[in-house]
């Protein structure tokens, strides 16, 4: 018998409703305010010499620095990301923008040519190597090889987030995180997924917190999107595990 209580309906929708909320919490600031502004200025100087730049690309650049240096600033006074996703939106389509991928909110037609991976496509992707470690790790004694484990998480992910989620997807999602660095966008989605995995699992055991983490996803919009632009085509990654 499991030691785990096992979550209610009711239990899915306050832990959705206590981590919305949690998430626009202000946190204790890092550091002294007077320095971190001095900080914010002196880089704002240098964007704005950027920006009176000629050069379009210069000055493309010096705005995203610029909207970055600001979030950095507030970031560091304790606002939450949640806080900070109008803010980070535009950086994310100038990203988008070098990437071939026109962020629509500014662009109401794509340029020719395949568009590149986005920031959006990495954070969905870093979610979704997190659930297949999760699952994995949920079935660390099973017997089946990875495929097969992997071909049932697929199945147990539904809903309007997930769109169709296949075992490839979950596959080459979870090898591209094990394969990039630290600093990865995938990777950094990945590491603060699954943490939350960990923290749902020390309340709910492993197996109900995976089930809030995809009820979540379905009911709860994230900041930054969380991948809300589907699945997309990602690159070949060799493998890193047995099949």
């Amino acid at each position: 018998m499991s030691v785990f209580k096992q979550p209610s309906e009711a239990d899915f929708l306050a832990a959705n409703e206590a981590r919305h909320q949690l998430s626009f919490q202000r946190r204790k600031a890092a550091g002294g305010r007077v320095a971190a502004l001095s900080k914010l200025h002196d880089e704002l100087v240098s964007d704005s010499k950027l920006y009176a730049s000629d050069s379009l690309q210069d000055q493309r650049d010096a705005v995203a620095h610029a909207i970055l240096s600001v979030v950095g600033y507030l970031q560091a006074q304790g606002f939450s990301n949640l806080t900070l996703a109008p803010l980070m939106r535009p950086v994310a389509a100038l990203c988008a923008r070098e990437q071939n991928s026109p962020d629509m909110m500014f662009a109401e037609r794509q340029r020719p040519g395949r568009p590149s991976a986005t920031s959006t496509d990495h954070e969905r992707m870093g979610i979704l190597a997190a659930l297949a470690e999760a699952w994995l790790r949920i079935h660390a004694d099973d017997d089946r090889t990875q495929t097969q484990l992997l071909a049932e998480a697929a199945r147990h992910m539904k809903g309007r987030w997930f769109g169709k989620v296949t075992r490839a997807n979950l596959k080459t999602a979870r090898d591209l995180c094990m394969q990039e660095g630290s600093d990865h966008p995938a990777v950094r989605s990945a590491r603060i997924f699954y943490s939350g995995f960990v923290d749902g699992a020390e309340k709910f055991g492993p197996m109900p917190a995976f089930k809030i983490l995809v009820r979540m996803l379905n009911d709860v919009k994230l900041p930054f999107g969380a991948g809300e632009g589907g699945i997309s085509k990602t690159p070949h990654v060799f493998p890193t595990d047995p099949e």
